[in-house]
């Protein structure tokens, strides 16, 4: 994995931000930020990324390519569906400088394959995190 590798866990659930936040930390030795809500990340997101490309940030986990989200698809408010909309509008050097990757504990069958046929989501992972599936994700993605 990269060295320097941000996740940013979004996620309305209290207790699965800071188990996942523990897990990543410990497991993968990597920088953790948890939000709340889909606004939260969308406002962080911004300010890191800056509004356009002349904007950016160089140092920016989004700007190093360095950034893995963790989004949770059930939330209060915006769901993760309705953040992925916002994240569309981002210009494309924000969005191709991160991974995507939608947490769900949810069996609903819609939600599940507009999560998988999402572009800018890598896939889909269920709740509880397994962080063996995701170390996998990772060093698949590091192969590329």
């Amino acid at each position: 994995m990269q060295k320097g590798t941000e996740f940013w866990i979004v996620d309305d659930n209290e207790i699965d931000r800071m188990v996942n936040g523990r897990l990543i930390q410990a497991a993968l030795d990597c920088r953790v930020r948890a939000f709340k809500d889909g606004p939260a990340f969308l406002e962080a997101l911004m300010a890191d990324s800056g509004v356009d490309d002349a904007d950016m940030n160089p140092e920016s986990a989004v700007a190093s390519g360095r950034l893995v989200v963790l989004l949770d698809i059930l939330m209060p408010g915006l769901d993760g569906f309705g953040v992925l909309e916002r994240m569309e509008m981002m210009h494309a050097a924000a969005l191709s400088g991160m991974t995507v990757f939608m947490l769900s504990a949810s069996l609903d069958r819609q939600d599940l394959e507009r999560a998988e046929g999402h572009p800018i989501v890598e896939a889909l992972l269920p709740k509880p995190l397994d962080i063996h599936q995701l170390r996998g994700w990772m060093e698949q993605l590091s192969l590329r």
